[in-house]
């Protein structure tokens, strides 16, 4: 899949994958990481989510790395929030008192741009990547993050073939993917057979939601 996909995704405002409200999993598990306040979070393909504007209320530093301009300007305009430019290396950077937008590919953070991150949150990034790219997403994320740093995971899985985005991700590749750096631990899984039709056209049967805390 190449950043194409997403960039013409946005161009064309095709974007069911974004929420109109903040995340209740997010809401309820985030407290499970017991953070100081003024902790750096990192949100891996964060587009313009809102989940961002309630992290900055919990006194943490937000940094967003998004592919599309559109995604990041709409995020502070929309939410009638002042920012500032900057070119950053291979990024640019869209930024007010505490978050961070970085416009770019992913794979180009480095910790030389970014200060250390102790936390992640993960709402649908891993689940954005093809199979091919899911390994090299977790490992570059691993690189980046704190070895004392912690990740709130939210994946989904469904039986059957998938037409992703978004992919089925087992409890299986899970452990596959982070086990070597982390203790993986299940905080929810629940099971929903009432299906969006955009996710029925893609394939799934049913969804098999989970919560991890990765520390």
């Amino acid at each position: 899949m190449s950043n194409n996909y997403w960039l013409e995704h946005w161009e064309q405002g095709i974007t069911k994958f974004h929420r109109d409200s903040v995340n209740p999993l997010l809401e309820k598990y985030w407290p499970e990481l017991n953070l100081a306040t003024n902790t750096t979070v990192l949100v891996p393909l964060c587009g313009k989510s809102l989940d961002m504007l309630w992290l900055a209320a919990q006194s943490h530093n937000v940094i967003g790395i998004e592919l599309s301009p559109i995604a990041c300007e709409n995020f502070f305009t929309e939410n009638k929030l002042g920012y500032k430019k900057e070119i950053k290396n291979k990024f640019t950077c869209y930024f007010n008192e505490n978050i961070k937008l970085y416009c770019g590919d992913f794979f180009d953070l480095t910790t030389e741009i970014i200060p250390e991150i102790l936390a992640v949150y993960d709402r649908a990034a891993l689940i954005a990547l093809p199979n091919d790219l899911r390994k090299q997403y977790a490992e570059h994320l691993i690189k980046l993050i704190s070895p004392n740093g912690q990740i709130l995971l939210l994946t989904h899985s469904s039986p059957g073939i998938i037409q992703g985005p978004p992919y089925s991700v087992s409890p299986q590749e899970i452990e596959n993917l982070f086990s070597a750096r982390f203790d993986i631990k299940e905080l929810m899984q629940s099971t929903d057979r009432q299906i969006p039709v955009h996710l029925e056209k893609k394939g799934y049967k049913e969804i098999h939601d989970f919560v991890y805390l990765l520390k």
